[in-house]
């Protein structure tokens, strides 16, 4: 059998696993190997159904020897039937991974022989993966049953291991299968439970122990295929947590796949809300600090479809709301429906700066639309609310006194060179002025050639030093720290109009002798453009699309919106310090090039993406066909939705995307 033809159907088969993470392994690259994992994972693409795609997901074979009235590959399942040699997925691995198209492998397997045979067979292409010199991210699926020396031989070549629980209790596995149970689950999750922990006691007194699933291990949950409750499903996934400290529990909706089963129920389309409902709930009680009986209650079992569980719970319990944003703890900040993680981190960090107010929760990223009926802020008029006098001043009003009116004067402004070394040369001069003469501090600084001159503006022109900047770069270190220095030039790197008046000022209030509280406004404008450019980065880390070149160099083309290239040029030296290859940014019209040694700025001449992809050798062509049928044997058909598609991987990446070429 061809193995294009192979891999269609064993990633066919492997699709209703719902596991996608590639996230929490440090893999470092090594000299002369290909690869590393970073500890914040990457997604290289979507399907049409939404789901992430970082991972190779494949079966090793999907000839199985149970009957799981629930699984496609099951015995009596009248489907195409493929094994892969260890040849195959190796080779198929190393040549996605080079193109940038996947994060790593998820290896999975149909029990063939027998659990110890097949985990044998499973361990041994993890290794000759690891031999061929991959160092990338492996997850791997541990067979219920195996050898426990088996279970320890795949936990010192994999970063994330996983045993599927699959039902939520022992008495349906019994009815719909005849092999399996929790307990036969449990033994291997305890094995590499212990392993982990002996793995953390032993650094604490060795300079060197072998890593073992760095990345820790996790299981999944069919949701639907049974007639467990949402209360039932929550406390088992609780439990797993706590005893076998289990880093994710996956929730997939039960999508009915061949013949009818009396044994399982008769779902037209998949539970795809209830298991959305679910992963909230999991998250409130693992990361937001909610109790089971907060979420979700025994005499009610089942979660509101309507409503999401923190929604529900805020509606339970009005006595705790509405909670005040510049007073409350995080914890109870946390409970306030659409504030997250990251915004309440933000408003407890900022409102040590000053008072939060309603804009400033918008730009912090908070929902308000559902946040509003649950909190009390300043710029929010509620009757008897002192916070609603300051907002609208009526305090001022009430005084009758009338504030001094003092002629205007003429704005100075600074223009500088259209970069960032101008633009710190510029802050440099700002200061410099202000020493010399003794006068105010100037009131912004624009780029040469990219802003017109206002009435009655004084402009003065700043020549770019860079040792002038290295100083304030250094300065700023000390003052803002690596991550608030770094924010700033992530910031200039949107390039939005005004940002250089932004950052200005922001170093002003920074370096202020007396701290200034009240300009939250710009604070928080430097740091959604950072979190912006920052995002976009992120995601051109996964949407970089390599193609091999005749000479054996690999060449790629991007659009990003933002200038992300600095942002992403260390990345891509660690990750493919093996091969050599070029970036381009076809807007900019400049890339990084790296040639086995060093990576250097290239000025070329505008690429046309057609004329790229015609020059590809029929080797090149041969794989991106490979890769595209990878894609669309991936996709659930039943739980499609384009709206959710369009909005995680937009248009204006799919020229550049291999997936989506026709």
């Amino acid at each position: 059998m061809q193995i294009e033809k192979k891999l269609a159907i064993l990633a066919d088969a492997a699709k209703y696993d719902a596991s996608c993470a590639s996230s929490g392994s440090r893999r470092r690259p090594r000299k002369g190997q290909l690869g590393n994992a970073a500890a914040s994972g990457i997604c290289h693409t979507y399907t049409e159904d939404g789901r992430c795609v970082s991972l190779l997901k494949i079966l090793l074979t999907n000839i199985c020897i149970y009957d799981c009235a629930y699984c496609v590959n099951r015995s009596s399942n009248d489907v195409p039937r493929a094994s892969f040699d260890p040849g195959e997925v190796v080779s198929l691995t190393l040549d996605f991974y080079r193109r940038n198209y996947i994060e790593g492998l998820f290896l999975s397997s149909g029990i063939l022989q027998s659990p110890n045979a097949t985990m044998e067979r499973l361990v041994r292409v993890v290794s000759a993966l690891r031999s061929a010199g991959f160092n990338g991210y492996i997850h791997l699926k541990c067979v219920p049953n195996a050898d426990p020396l088996l279970i320890q031989a795949a936990g010192r070549h994999a970063d994330r291991l996983s045993v599927n629980i699959e039902l939520p209790s022992d008495e349906s596995l019994r009815r719909l299968t005849q092999a399996k149970s929790h307990a036969a689950a449990l033994a291997p999750m305890d094995v590499i439970r212990s392993t982990i922990a002996e793995r953390k006691a032993d650094h604490g007194r060795l300079r060197h122990v072998p890593a073992f699933a760095p990345a820790g291990q996790s299981t999944q949950l069919i949701v639907g295929a049974s007639p467990e409750s949402d209360h039932e499903i929550l406390h088992l996934a609780g439990g797993l947590y706590q005893a076998q400290a289990l880093k994710r529990v996956y929730y997939a909706a039960y999508v009915p796949v061949g013949k009818r089963n009396g044994a399982l129920p008769q779902l037209e389309t998949p539970p795809l809300r209830r298991e959305n409902r679910l992963y909230q709930a999991d998250w409130l009680i693992r990361c937001y600090g909610f109790a089971l009986e907060e979420v979700i209650q025994s005499d009610r079992p089942f979660l509101d479809l309507e409503m999401d569980p923190k929604h529900a719970f805020a509606l339970r319990n009005p006595s705790l709301f509405p909670v005040d944003i510049n007073t409350a703890e995080r914890e109870m900040i946390l409970r306030v429906p659409g504030i997250g993680l990251r915004s309440a981190r933000r408003i407890v960090a900022l409102r040590r700066q000053g008072r939060i107010r309603l804009e400033h929760l918008r730009q912090m990223g908070v929902v308000l639309k559902r946040a509003l009926p649950f909190i009390r802020c300043d710029g929010l008029p509620e009757p008897g609310w002192r916070g609603a006098a300051l907002a609208q001043g009526d305090l001022f009003h009430r005084t009758g006194d009338a504030p001094p009116v003092t002629p205007p004067e003429a704005p100075l402004v600074l223009v500088c060179e259209d970069s960032f070394d101008g633009l710190l040369s510029a802050i440099f001069a700002a200061y410099r002025l202000r020493a010399r003469s003794a006068s105010r501090m100037p009131d912004a600084i624009v780029p040469l050639g990219r802003s017109q001159p206002e009435l009655f503006e004084r402009r003065k022109e700043i020549a770019t030093d860079r040792a002038s900047a290295v100083r304030v770069w250094r300065g700023l270190k000390s003052t803002l720290g690596r991550k608030g220095r770094r924010r700033l030039h992530l910031a200039y790197l949107s390039r939005d109009p005004g940002v250089e008046t932004a950052i200005y000022r922001f170093v002003r209030d920074a370096l202020a002798d007396e701290p200034r509280r009240g300009d939250l406004g710009n604070r928080l404008t430097i740091r959604q453009l950072a979190r912006k450019v920052g995002r976009e980065a992120h995601r051109m880390k996964g949407l970089v699309r390599f193609a091999q070149n005749a000479d054996g160099s690999y060449q790629a083309l991007i659009a990003p919106r933002y200038d992300v290239l600095p942002l992403i040029r260390h990345h891509f030296e660690r990750r493919f310090a093996d091969q050599r290859w070029l970036i381009y940014d076809t807007g900019r019209r400049y890339g990084l090039l790296y040639d086995g040694w060093r990576t250097r700025d290239v000025r070329l001449e505008p690429i046309d993406p057609a004329e790229h992809e015609t020059a590809c050798p029929s080797d090149e062509r041969r794989c991106q066909q490979l890769w595209q049928r990878y894609y669309a044997a991936v996709n659930i058909a039943a739980r499609n939705n384009p709206k959710l598609h369009r909005q995680q991987l937009p248009r204006r990446y799919w020229p550049y995307l291999t997936e989506k070429k026709a």
